[in-house]
């Protein structure tokens, strides 16, 4: 083989420092095009009620905003702390992240969807969910690929420790799984899908960093125990 068909070593690869600062540039605009659903209702239009009845009328469009708000902000956190393990980027990793803000670039408009048929007919309602639904399932897809390619490509910091990136792979896991029981609860009830959606948001806010620690402090442990196993069976061939 020729030095020039040899593969970069991890010191020629680039940094991704590029690749997160752009993503936070689309992430701050994506979470800026958010709340330009909400509307100010027109005093022409509300035709003798009041201000109060107008904007509780809009309660969907509140709700689909603060949701859609969360599920990027909780993209975001979840994608720094990837890039935090992140010390080398290549090819696939610039394609994977562009699909990602891809992905979660469309949520401005699954949001108004959303919002907009939030009290529609029962069939425009599972629509509206089952789009949402099915556009954080392709997100969380495709985060998903972007971290186990950085895995298996020697992307990651050497000197990280490896129980916790375990951890954090069965942690992203549950993303695409859980979207994808939200996707199918739309054909039962909408309202069903939206408590995925809250019950996801609570996970990775609250107990999440938790269940990380534990899952990297189980394995580190079992990891312990089977070393001692071994040794001491290593130590038993020799007294044999």
């Amino acid at each position: 083989m020729s030095d020039w068909d040899s593969p970069p070593t991890p010191r020629e690869m680039p940094s991704p420092a590029r690749v997160e600062a752009f993503s936070d540039g689309v992430f701050a605009i994506i979470i800026t095009l958010l709340v330009l659903d909400l509307h100010v209702p027109r005093m022409d239009a509300l035709n003798g009620e009041t201000l109060a009845a107008a904007l509780l009328q809009q309660w969907p469009t509140y709700l689909a905003y603060v949701l859609s708000f969360l599920q990027v902000g909780v993209v975001w956190a979840n994608h720094h702390t990837m890039f935090h393990y992140i010390r080398h980027s290549d090819h696939f990793l610039l394609v994977g992240n562009l699909l990602l803000l891809l992905c979660t670039a469309l949520l401005p408009f699954t949001t108004a969807v959303f919002a907009e048929y939030g009290l529609a007919g029962r069939s425009d309602m599972q629509l509206a969910a089952f789009i949402y639904s099915a556009e954080l399932a392709v997100a969380g897809i495709f985060f998903n690929i972007l971290w186990r390619h950085a895995l298996r490509a020697g992307l990651t910091n050497p000197s990280a420790d490896p129980h916790r990136l375990h951890a954090l792979t069965w942690h992203w896991m549950f993303v695409p799984m859980f979207y994808g029981i939200a996707f199918l609860l739309t054909f039962i009830s909408p309202y069903l899908s939206v408590c995925i959606y809250i019950l996801l948001l609570f996970y990775y806010a609250l107990p999440g960093p938790s269940v990380i620690s534990w899952i990297a402090a189980q394995r580190a442990r079992s990891s312990a125990r089977r070393l001692i196993e071994q040794r001491q069976a290593g130590i038993r061939r020799g007294l044999e």
